[in-house]
Parts: structure tokens; C-alpha cells; sequence
């Protein structure tokens, strides 16, 4: 009997290996996902399935619901099989990616804050004149300026943002590569030229001698990234130089992302685009797995500057779809 050092060991034990540890190598804690992959493997096992025999149905049963689990799991584990799937391509085995599951949508619990044009310059401004302490650690000085504003000016996610590897921060032809992120997926993010410019300034500074695999956004330790809870620290003692009241409801950095998404949904409509055509490219640039989620922007846009949507109506047609209630009484 073969057995691995958690008990068994079956046909593709040194496949879900590799594949674990290529997650590792990228960054990733990875740890339920891990669980979730030796219990695949104890599967195949006790199945005694080979590699060969790999296919989606087998790794679509092996996600089967179970009866006292969330749907949530459930959907976690389809898309770890997703990702598997992918990897087992690229290492040239033939083999179909299961179905995405079907996403069921909800509004975000928390109301987000959208920053005024005036906050987010004098949250810059803190950002900018920052000043060492004796207490002072890490890269704080150098990192903060570009990446607070690389949040905000491409309206990344938080960990998109931390997560990035210098070899995804294409300077040449200046875009962002956001690979395997919420949901599994990956986009290519252009930048605009003050951004480009910064990226450039602090590569110079910060990487001239980096490997492409480091992190672009380095923590303390070697190999690692800055983490998300002392880059909340210090958020939140930007937001207190600036004045921004804080509370356990916020703001937080990803009310960032909820910002860039407003301002250009309003941008646009001063400028008199139809909001409905260009949907589509905002839902693409923000990773979003469908409409529904850049339709949530375009339903607080109208909320915020409910006179300039009224003219988009009246010139485009009616753009916002009929919802019961308003966005202060949904569950958001």
C-alpha cells in the first residue's frame, strides 16, 4: 500500500504535490485549499483512480454539496477543481475545467464610502508627507505614495494590490497583470501616465536588483509582501491626519475601489456617454464575474448624483433598473 505522510498516497499524490506547491511558491497561504486537495487525493485512493482517468465529471462528483455544508464551501471547492484543472493543462494532460458555479448574487452587507475629490487629495497629501520616526520600519515611506494611489487609480482590490510580483508591473507598455483573483481570474489592467510614471521612479528605487518572482510591494521579511493589517494601520492614520472620522463601519482602503468606480461612472456621465455601452468595459477592467456587480456602482452612482443620471434618462433612456427599495435600505 502506498501511503504519504498524511496516511495514503494514490496515483496522482505527486501531481496535487506540485500543484500545491506552485500555490505556495506564488504567495498564497493556501491552507483550506490544501486540506481540500488531500482529501482529493485520498479520494482518487480509495477510488484507486489514475491520471488518466482524470476527467470533470470525476472532479465535479468529488465536489458534490454535502448535506450540513455551506453553499459557500461548496462553490470554494468547485473552484479549487477549476484551478487544478488549469494546472493539469498546462503540465499537458487532456482534461475538461469543471462548470463555474453558479454565482447567487448579493449586495454588499456594508455601505461604502465614496470619498470626495477633496478627501482623497488631502488623504494624498498625508500619504505624501509622511515623516520617519525613530520607531520607523520596512519600505512604509517609499511604498505608501504608489500604493495607495494604484488602488484608487486602477481600482484594485486590496490583496490584488499586495499581491503583485515585479514581473507583473509591465513598465514598457504600462499595464498591471492581475493574476488568479477573485474567482480565479486573471485581467490585464492599464494604467494612466502619472501612474506609469511613479511605477517607474519606485521600480528604479526599489528593484533594481529584484528577481521577477519578488514581490512589488516587499515586506520586512524576504519573500514576503506587506501585509493587509499594517497597511490598515496605517491607513487609518492617514484618514485621522486627514480629518476622515473612522468608525468600525469604515472607511477602509477598499472604499478606494467603491470611489474609482463612482468617479468614473459619474465622469462618464457629465461627459454624456450611455453608461449601459460602456458597462461592459468597467465590469472587465474591475475583474468583476458579471454585471450584476458593476450594475451595484452604477445603482449607488445614481444615488449619490441622482440630477446627472436624470439627464443621462432622459437622453439615453431609462438606464437604471426598477428595484424595490433604496440603497440605504438593502442589505449592501
Amino acid at each position: 500500500m502506498n501511503k504519504s505522510h498524511y496516511g495514503w498516497k494514490s496515483a496522482i499524490s505527486s501531481i496535487i504535490k506540485d500543484f500545491i506547491n506552485e500555490k505556495h511558491l506564488a504567495g498564497y497561504r493556501f491552507r483550506c485549499q490544501e486540506r481540500w486537495m488531500k482529501q482529493f487525493d485520498k479520494y482518487c485512493y480509495e477510488k484507486n483512480i489514475s491520471i488518466e482517468q482524470l476527467n470533470r465529471d470525476l472532479l465535479e462528483q468529488f465536489c458534490s454539496k454535502n448535506k450540513n455544508e455551506s453553499r459557500m464551501t461548496y462553490e470554494g471547492r468547485l473552484c479549487l477543481m477549476r484551478q487544478f484543472a488549469r494546472y493539469l493543462l498546462k503540465q499537458g494532460y487532456k482534461i475538461e475545467i469543471p462548470t463555474t458555479p453558479k454565482k447567487r448574487f448579493s449586495y454588499p452587507i456594508r455601505i461604502p464610502y465614496i470619498y470626495t475629490s477633496s478627501e482623497l487629495k488631502e488623504i494624498f497629501i498625508q500619504i505624501d508627507n509622511w515623516s520617519w520616526t525613530s520607531q520607523s520600519r520596512g519600505y512604509r515611506k517609499q511604498i505608501d505614495p504608489l500604493l495607495f494611489r494604484m488602488i484608487y487609480g486602477c481600482g484594485l482590490r486590496v490583496m490584488e494590490a499586495l499581491r503583485l510580483k515585479v514581473t507583473d508591473v509591465n513598465l514598457e507598455e504600462g499595464y498591471l497583470s492581475i493574476i488568479d483573483a477573485k474567482n480565479g481570474r486573471d485581467r490585464i489592467v492599464p494604467m494612466v501616465e502619472s501612474l506609469i510614471i511613479r511605477c517607474r521612479a519606485y521600480s528604479k528605487q526599489m528593484h533594481l536588483l529584484s528577481r521577477p518572482s519578488d514581490f512589488y510591494f516587499p515586506g520586512r521579511t524576504s519573500g514576503t509582501h506587506i501585509s493587509y493589517t499594517s497597511t490598515y494601520k496605517r491607513y487609518r492614520e492617514y484618514l485621522w491626519k486627514a480629518g476622515i472620522p473612522h468608525t468600525r463601519h469604515g472607511p477602509r482602503i477598499h472604499d478606494l475601489r467603491h470611489a474609482f468606480c463612482v468617479h468614473r461612472f459619474k465622469k462618464w456621465a457629465l461627459a454624456g456617454n450611455d453608461l449601459n455601452n460602456l458597462m461592459p468595459y468597467l465590469s472587465a477592467y474591475l475583474g468583476h464575474a458579471d454585471f450584476r456587480g458593476t450594475e451595484y456602482y452604477l445603482r449607488l452612482t445614481a444615488d449619490l448624483y441622482p440630477e446627472i443620471i436624470s439627464k443621462l434618462d432622459y437622453a439615453h433612456g431609462y438606464i437604471i433598473p426598477e428595484r424595490s427599495c433604496s440603497l440605504s435600505e438593502e442589505r449592501i
